[in-house]
């Protein structure tokens, strides 16, 4: 087991353009210096000692934890930790690659630096040359000068990266930034990746079916990612929302697991993981996925909001309250804070609460879409007292805006079956998920090529676990539904179904 007190006893290292100085717990190269963590010091020496060689999850934990029990997500914030010490100080120099249930080992340049050397790399001295005007190392004669002919750090680029991710955290248009990171280094197989998850992914908050056009300019920017780097996490995923079509529920869950095993910390793969697994009842399953990525990025709006929507699904109001107030105070003009705050509100008894948050749409418009509005006014007002004169004007409503655009589809299917409406909530459902029946959406309100009720990835089903619809469940007809949207394929493939409490009467 390395102890902390062997920090103390290990000499520098000069390592190409990288200084790696464990005593200070030091890492240092022509992108700046980071000061790492003991603990992260000593899983990026064990990863350095094996050259290259798998290092199994079994002996980072023995050597770095002596055989304590931890659990996965403290590995995996060690190895994100290096990973982004190696971005930031050396960008390009080395990359920590994922073996899929086995463990971790380093690849990249920083093995042909080694490689020249005869002298261990736990021993190399700090010697270094000027060469077009980066350090590069005099290890073995002229080993280490292929740094010279690298591109040369270059904050513009980082700065670019940082943006866009920033604006996609916040549900903001990213493309541009990443576009612009792409032109500064078209090799850089990251910056195509997250350019092709921004235009792919848009601005929606559930699984996406691309159309036309965009679905062409994200596959040509993935696959220019892919082609440079064929495990690139984030093209990979823009790839299965251009692949929708093709992609079952299992096919689709199982492409995240894969993205998250080769990138343990990509929030974006969690986000979409969790939104999967929800969509099949696994609304548990679905939490744990956003408390991770909580763990991750802590202040980002859509985990803080994804967690108050779960919370409140599992019946536990007080908590789920707590996130999206917290959430509300942080981010206040977020369309979709907004929208989580104002569903829990409406179903939770508190219809007056939202129907102040819809009062604010013109200021804070979270509803998108013209007569969303009149629609909500009209359907609060019958949650607050279902009489039959205002339960009838809300049906009505209801059926109509499904008809008319998909969100408001979506919604009608909480509030129908809500309000007691069973009948025009599966009318709604069969209509907008399996394209059966009359409340189908009409040709004249959304063109044919980008009817989302014709491709699987726009079957949003979140709403079939959730509170409002628990009526619908139990319905003897919920079996039918789940037959034709393949729910009950998964659930018999996978050998698991849905959480047990929401069938409970």
């Amino acid at each position: 087991m390395l102890k902390l007190s062997d920090l103390a006893l290990r000499p520098d290292m000069q390592l190409g353009p990288m200084l790696v100085s464990p005593s200070r717990r030091l890492v240092e190269g022509p992108g700046g210096q980071v000061h790492l963590e003991p603990l992260i010091m000593q899983v990026f020496l064990l990863l350095l000692d094996a050259r290259g060689r798998v290092v199994t999850r079994g002996e980072l934990f023995d050597q770095c934890w002596g055989g304590v029990s931890v659990g996965d997500d403290s590995l995996n914030h060690a190895i994100v930790k290096v990973r982004r010490t190696g971005a930031q100080v050396v960008p390009g120099f080395f990359e920590i690659e994922t073996i899929p249930r086995t463990g971790y080992r380093l690849t990249g340049d920083i093995l042909q630096v080694e490689g020249h050397s005869d002298v261990p790399a736990t021993r190399m001295r700090r010697r270094a040359v000027i060469g077009s005007g980066l350090a590069v190392a005099a290890v073995g004669g002229s080993a280490g000068l292929w740094w010279a002919n690298r591109p040369r750090f270059d904050p513009r680029f980082d700065a670019l990266i940082e943006r866009g991710q920033n604006a996609l955290r916040l549900d903001e248009n990213a493309a541009e930034y990443f576009r612009q990171a792409a032109t500064l280094q078209p090799e850089n197989a990251k910056a195509w990746g997250l350019l092709a998850y921004a235009i792919g992914s848009g601005r929606d908050s559930g699984p996406t079916a691309v159309p036309g056009p965009t679905a062409q300019l994200a596959e040509r920017a993935a696959r220019t990612a892919l082609k440079l780097d064929p495990n690139e996490p984030n093209a990979l995923l823009a790839m299965t929302f251009i692949q929708s079509v093709m992609l079952d529920w299992i096919s689709r869950e199982n492409e995240y697991r894969r993205i998250l095993a080769i990138d343990p910390a990509n929030t974006l793969a969690m986000r979409h993981l969790g939104v999967a697994l929800h969509a099949v009842g696994r609304c548990r399953d679905s939490l744990e996925i956003v408390e991770r990525a909580l763990a991750i990025e802590p202040l980002t709006p859509d985990h803080q909001l994804r967690r108050a929507m779960r919370l409140w699904v599992l019946g536990r109001v007080t908590e789920a309250d707590r996130t999206s107030d917290r959430a509300m105070q942080l981010w206040p003009s977020h369309r979709l804070v907004r929208l989580a705050r104002l569903m829990i509100y409406a179903f939770t008894g508190r219809t007056r609460a939202a129907l102040a948050i819809v009062e604010e749409e013109e200021k804070h418009p979270i509803l998108l879409m013209p007569g969303a509005t009149g629609l909500w006014r009209v359907s609060l007002a019958a949650l607050e007292n279902p009489t039959s004169e205002r339960v009838a004007s809300a049906r009505s409503a209801n059926l109509d805006g499904a008809q008319a655009n998909p969100a408001m589809a979506a919604w009608a299917i909480l509030m129908l079956s809500a309000l007691g409406e069973l009948d025009g909530a599966f009318e709604v459902a069969n209509g907008f998920l399996l394209s059966r029946g009359p409340a189908v959406l009409q040709p004249s309100s959304v063109s044919k090529s980008e009817r989302p009720i014709s491709i699987p990835g726009w079957r949003n089903t979140f709403g079939l676990f959730t509170p409002p619809t628990k009526a619908m469940r139990l319905d003897k007809r919920f079996g039918a539904l789940a037959d034709g949207l393949g729910l009950t394929d998964y659930w018999k493939r996978r050998g698991i179904g849905p959480d047990d409490f929401l069938f409970k009467p």
